[in-house]
């Protein structure tokens, strides 16, 4: 019998390798079991070091965790908060403004099931740190509160300013500005809330002033190079200074452009340089008209001297801002408002009218007229102006030379100051009527007087008659008034006098007139009357109407220009008998 040996199998290279890699992956699954496990005992767990706003929750349940969060932070989370930007402040009511934390989602992400290593590593370690609370906001009640605490917190920016003060500049500083926004309120709330102590810092955006410090230290050294001493001042052969005070307070700095640029006061400057200056400025002198043996003559008119503020101001402002602190003004000719040549143009070349009434024995009355037609003497009235006899002679008082004289009130006669003048109006008014002027203001007497022409006459009261009328010509019309002893070219005649008035000019105008009968004729009666202020008189002229008509052609072409009627009705001069 043959003796077989049994074979031995060596395992292939293969085979061992294939055991290896079970081996290892064995244990592998082994430990992955291991970690898994240890991930999940711990996912209830809080991290050790773990610190919530304050409050230390390492190594707590998920529960105990809750419960410690809310009961170390629930009171404190309806505490007003103080919010904080830069250097305003403002409190923000959490409860009002719908803020409020929530313990269990803070907590929850510290205790879910991860198997991040580092959640771990962190257990084992113990030094979680700073854990984020969860804060839930409630937009419809946060925007408004928030929006109230941003206007609270927001600060506007203050512009540099120069200025002077008893001749000195000084400043007021730049400030920046800031304004916060609702979303940034939101932000520091969920970020920051409760987890610092005391305030709430809020993140501002800066809102830059217009002037800044940069403009306004800028303004400042030229207000100390404007004010730095006085500014010599040339003009017309005189020197002197503008003191440094002056400069000071004629200065000022406005915002233009981001700067603070100087404005000089102009009327400042040259009254200051009218008041230091000697006979600097002299007034124009009209041509007038001056009646030299009773016939006009032209006074040439003189130029005057002035200052154009714009031209000082110009000089001024230079030297004060180049630093040569040296002006040099010219002095300008101011030429009058008529001239030699004005005058000469208007064609004041002969009498075109004239017109006298006579006086009467009362001197005083007679003095009135004297300086009446004193103050008329020479009134030039240009082509289509107006003439008031009143502007002529007003006021009517003593100081202007006038006296108390007979007057006509509520067909009385009384003293009243002034007296007569309405005698000046009648002759003023004929001249004119017999000009062709246009009547524009007039108004006869309540009872005729035999020295005037019925109808065509005017009376005087002061601050409610004037006699007026308009030059309706192309030619200027210069009155002469005066006072002559005898009575040639007097509507009446007697021993005392006349007073006339002539207008010159150059003829334009023919006048007719016509005055009609008198009619609806009323004898006087007497009147028995009472009181201090009654006073006797005779019996005088009856009253009656009369009507004057004017026709006025122009000497050209003998087109009639005015066709006028007036009509007028007088009242009787009654006896007065004064009783009780």
């Amino acid at each position: 019998m043959t003796d077989t040996a049994t074979p031995v199998v060596i395992p292939s290279g293969r085979y061992r390798k294939g055991a290896v890699w079970g081996w290892i992956l064995g244990i592998l699954v082994v430990l992955f079991g291991g970690y898994v496990a240890a991930q999940w005992f711990l996912s209830d767990r809080v991290p050790g070091g773990a610190v919530v706003a304050g409050v230390d929750i390492g190594g707590l349940n998920r529960a105990d965790a809750i419960a410690t969060v809310e009961s170390k932070l629930g009171a404190q989370s309806r505490q007003p908060i103080a919010v904080h930007a830069g250097t305003a402040q403002t409190t923000l009511d959490p409860v009002g403004a719908g803020i409020r934390f929530d313990a269990a989602e803070t907590v929850e992400q510290l205790t879910e099931f991860s198997l991040n290593p580092a959640r771990l590593v962190t257990h084992l370690r113990g030094e979680y740190g700073e854990v984020p609370l969860a804060v839930e906001i409630d937009n419809a009640r946060f925007q408004p509160a928030a929006s109230r605490a941003a206007q609270a917190l927001a600060q506007d920016p203050v512009d540099g300013t120069v200025v002077f003060t008893d001749g000195q500049a000084a400043t007021t500083a730049a400030r920046i500005g800031q304004t916060v926004s609702t979303d940034a309120i939101a932000e520091a709330v969920t970020q920051r809330w409760l987890h610092q102590e005391g305030v709430l810092e809020v993140e501002a955006v800066p809102v830059a002033p217009q002037i800044t410090q940069a403009a306004t230290d800028a303004a400042f050294t030229l207000a100390r190079q404007i004010a730095g001493g006085p500014i010599r001042v040339e003009v017309d052969g005189q020197t002197f200074n503008l003191p440094a005070s002056t400069m000071a307070e004629a200065t000022s700095f406005r915002a233009r452009a981001g700067e603070l640029v100087p404005e000089f006061n102009t009327e400042k400057l040259t009254s200051a340089v009218l008041d230091l200056s000697h006979n600097l400025i002299r007034e124009p002198a009209d041509a007038y008209f001056e009646f030299v043996e009773g016939r006009p003559v032209i006074v040439a008119a003189q130029n005057g001297t002035t200052l154009d503020p714009q031209s000082v101001l110009n000089a001024v402002e230079t030297a004060a801002l180049s630093g040569s602190r040296v002006a040099a003004i010219e002095l300008i000719e101011e030429p009058p408002e008529l001239t030699t040549a004005d005058l000469e143009a208007l064609g004041i070349n002969e009498v075109v009218s004239t017109f006298g009434t006579a006086l009467t024995a009362d001197r005083i009355r007679t003095g009135n007229l004297r300086r009446g037609a004193e103050l008329l003497n020479g009134v030039l009235v240009k082509p289509g102006e107006t003439f008031s006899l009143m502007d002529a002679i007003n006021p009517i008082n003593a100081a202007n030379g006038f006296a108390n004289a007979p007057v006509i009130v509520a067909g009385n006669l009384t003293d009243g100051m002034g007296g007569g003048l309405s005698q000046l109006a009648t002759t003023a008014y004929n001249a004119g009527f017999f000009a062709g002027f246009e009547d524009v203001e007039s108004r006869p007497h309540s009872l005729f007087i035999n020295r005037y022409p019925a109808g065509r006459e005017a009376t005087l009261v002061t601050g409610s008659l004037d006699m007026k009328f308009r030059n309706n010509t192309p030619y200027g019309a210069l009155i002469q008034s005066w006072i002559s002893s005898s009575a040639d070219g007097c509507f009446t005649r007697n021993q005392w006098g006349c007073i006339h008035v002539a207008i010159w000019s150059t003829p334009y105008f023919r006048v007719e007139t016509q005055m009609s009968e008198r009619t609806e004729v009323v004898q006087p009666e007497t009147e028995e009357r009472s009181g201090p202020q009654c006073n006797p008189q005779g019996a005088g002229q009856p009253g009656f109407v009369v009507s004057n008509s004017r026709q006025v052609f122009r000497l050209s072409d003998n087109e009639q220009v005015i066709n006028e009627t007036n009509r007028w009705r007088y009242r009787p001069t009654n006896r007065i008998v004064c009783v009780g």
